[in-house]
């Protein structure tokens, strides 16, 4: 894409350098100190708030409001705009991603279940997990489970957003999951493990990383990007719907996304040819297959294209992927300090399903944890 937009663009000179992604972190943190940064470089949502607050990133508004809008899935621009979700935008998507459930087409047929609809409930799910839990070899233990879950951030948080909670408040200042609507969501999903044994445990999942390619869960909740992963990785067909509806969500579908984005350099001398290149990475230049699986490309164009659906693959309903991308909430947002926030959360979920910890107490410490995080930045 480099040479044909300096072809196009002939005063313009790019220089493309990759870096590997256990390094492209520390280089970033190092050129932004030393106020030397890449004109544009890739920007992630969970740390696009601490560039901008350091005054690394250029405010991308003005540029953005000269766009036909309506040619974009925007919905993940929230996500990308700081220090909140009603700040300026620093970041532009190029790829948007989002959060659905998964089914194993072939334990419901064995089972004589019908497939899960967008309609569903916390409570239809608990139901069909527990009739796809199965122990097969007799030994008084599940070793089929009706669903997986596990402490990650994408098994977990899209409860709590279509349970109409959220992760931390709208001012960054506690963790929102510890009201009621929040711990009512993270409560169900523990007792999955715990308490109905309808998922497995931590400890019976070690050493796999994706749990559902055994072929022996019926569903989980993951980003979208994994049905790449189920497409090469699980030798059963599979099927997506959107996550079930809890008791607070008021019927609403709220989806958990999120955006792979560029930024521009606050420190740039050439801003406008900087954005001109940006654009154009998301334009229609940009061939339509480098982004598939189930990532969506930002442009509604590209991700409405034969060559994006891809019809002749798995899931037969790949196109669900644009609606759930549409149901992204307007508080769906990266708080900062994302990584430690995550690690609380994620601590706190194996104390209950490993170490049979009391919930009120693994809440509490788990909100004064968070506490400090969010104070620190």
């Amino acid at each position: 894409m480099a040479e044909k937009f300096t072809q196009e663009n002939p005063n313009v000179t790019i220089t493309v350098e990759g870096v590997a992604f256990t390094q492209f972190w520390d280089k970033m943190k190092a050129t932004a100190a030393a106020k030397n940064m890449p004109d544009v470089f890739w920007m992630s949502s969970g740390t696009v708030k601490e560039y901008a607050k350091r005054g690394a990133l250029l405010n991308l508004d003005e540029h953005i409001s000269r766009l036909d809008i309506n040619k974009y899935y925007a919905k993940a621009l929230n996500v990308l705009r700081a220090p909140n979700f009603q700040g300026k935008l620093y970041a532009f998507p190029w790829a948007v991603v989002g959060c659905i459930s998964y089914y194993n087409i072939r334990l419901f047929d064995e089972a004589g279940l019908a497939y899960p609809t967008n309609s569903w409930t916390f409570d239809d799910m608990r139901s069909l997990a527990q009739k796809l839990s199965k122990d097969t070899d007799g030994d008084g233990n599940f070793d089929q489970w009706g669903y997986w879950v596990k402490a990650r951030y994408t098994h977990m948080y899209p409860y709590l957003f279509n349970n109409g909670s959220q992760l931390i408040d709208d001012d960054f200042k506690k963790l929102q999951m510890a009201e009621p609507a929040g711990r009512e969501a993270f409560k169900f999903l523990t007792d999955l493990v715990v308490k109905d044994k309808f998922s497995p445990t931590p400890a019976q999942t070690k050493g796999v990383g994706t749990f559902f390619t055994t072929g022996k869960v019926g569903m989980c909740t993951e980003g979208t990007w994994r049905i790449d992963t189920y497409r090469k990785g699980l030798k059963d067909p599979f099927g997506i719907v959107l996550v079930p509806k809890g008791p607070r969500s008021g019927g609403k579908d709220v989806v958990y996304g999120w955006a792979d984005a560029y930024s521009i350099s606050a420190y740039t001398k050439h801003p406008q040819a900087a954005w001109d290149w940006m654009i154009y990475m998301v334009s229609p230049a940009r061939p339509v297959d480098s982004i598939l699986g189930g990532k969506v490309p930002v442009l509604k164009e590209a991700a409405e294209s034969a060559t994006w659906l891809e019809k002749d693959k798995l899931p037969a309903n790949k196109d669900l992927v644009l609606k759930a991308i549409d149901l992204i909430g307007p508080k769906v947002t990266m708080p900062p300090g994302g990584g430690e926030i995550n690690k609380a959360v994620n601590i706190g979920f194996e104390k209950l399903v490993l170490a049979g910890a009391d919930f009120d107490t693994v809440m509490k410490e788990m909100e004064k944890d968070v506490a400090k995080v969010l104070a620190r930045q």
